[in-house]
Formats: C-alpha cells, structure tokens, sequence
C-alpha cells in the first residue's frame, strides 16, 4: 500500500504517528510524510534549516521518504487559505490508499489547517481513501473541549516503540515536557494499556470503504 501522512511540522510525524509508520515500512508498504508548511514562529525560523534536516533524518529513521515542496506555505496561511494548502497536497493525497493527518479539533490551529485540507481533499465523493487522526502531545490535548477520542489503534511492538522514541532526538529543540524520547514512550505504553498491550499508537479513524 502507499501511505501518506501529512504532518504540519517537523516532528509531528514522530509524535502523531512515528511507530505506526515503522511499524508501516516493516510491512514493505511505501511510506511517505509530507510537509507543505513553513515555520514562521521565532524559535522555528531560527532553526528552520536544521529542522528541515531533522525532519529528513527522522523519517528515514522511520523508514518514510520526506516529502518536502520547493514552494512551502507559510504556515500562518494554514487555516486562512485551504484552498491553496488543499492543492499543495492534493497529487500526493491522489497518489496515497492510507492517510494520516492532524485531529482538527487540536489547539494549534496549524494542525487544524491541515486536517481541514485533508478533510476536503478526501471528501468521499471524489475519492476513496482511509484517513486517521492522529495526537500530538501539547496540542490535542491542550484545547478546551478534550475532543480526541480514539476509535482505532495500531498495536506495536518494542522495536516500533524504540523507534519511535529514538527518533524524537533527532529534535533536540523541539523537546519540552512530554515531547520527549521518554514521554512519548510512556504515552505509548497508556495506550497499550487502554487495549491490554504493551505499546499502542491511537488514532480516530475518519474515513474507511470496504
């Protein structure tokens, strides 16, 4: 299968859905993660080149391809034109049978700009493809309404989690609270309890034909 997951940031795609995506790749799907936005946040546009490389040192740690546009979006355009982010990701969401993407009920409305283009690229009468949203620690669970209710989760093993964990150090300027190796272990291990096994990832699956 050709996955997809659209992610608004660098190192969303380890917190929202990194083991997932190893997990993915070791079943010899091609796996890729796109990042049509730009940081325009102080911390973000200081260390934009070396997120950049993070981002490509991650997903090739997950075993995804970076997918990085030469014309980026600034991200402050995410909720405010999602006409123009919808046809920036629209040949790779064509090219995708499995999507991953943000919750749109996160606080950070980038995420929820980016779940929107999505939403709107997958509306089911133009295409078919099976869409999941993801958590992101800080964001999802930061808002006022505690909206993220998981109806779908992908069971992992050590190594998956082990990945996912080592690959959060490849952002050593994003890491805070519970974006961390550590924390975002220890959110697998509550999800896996949550179904009775050691490591899960959650995630609301939003569109699926069968």
């Amino acid at each position: 299968m050709n996955v997809l997951a659209v992610v608004a940031h660098p190192d969303d795609e380890v917190i929202g859905c990194g083991g997932t995506l190893a997990k993915l790749r070791e079943d010899s799907n091609d796996v890729r993660v796109l990042m049509p936005l730009k940081r325009n946040d102080p911390r973000g546009v200081e260390n934009w080149d070396n997120l950049t490389k993070s981002f490509s040192a991650a997903c090739v740690h997950l075993g995804a391809t970076p997918v990085i546009p030469s014309d980026l979006i600034d991200e402050r355009c995410a909720e405010s034109e999602v006409a123009r982010l919808h046809d920036s990701v629209i040949s790779m969401v064509e090219w995708a049978d499995i999507i991953f993407t943000h919750f749109l009920g996160d606080a950070n409305q980038v995420h929820r700009g980016v779940g929107r283009a999505i939403e709107v690229a997958t509306r089911p009468f133009r295409r078919h493809k099976e869409v999941y949203l993801f958590e992101v620690a800080t964001s999802t669970d930061q808002a006022f309404s505690q909206a993220f209710a998981p109806n779908s989760f992908s069971v992992l093993n050590e190594g998956h989690a082990e990945k996912k964990s080592a690959a959060m150090s490849f952002y050593p300027t994003e890491m805070d609270g519970s974006r961390t190796p550590a924390g975002l272990l220890r959110k697998l291990q509550v999800r896996g309890d949550e179904i009775g096994v050691q490591f899960a990832e959650a995630f609301c699956l939003v569109r699926h034909f069968f």
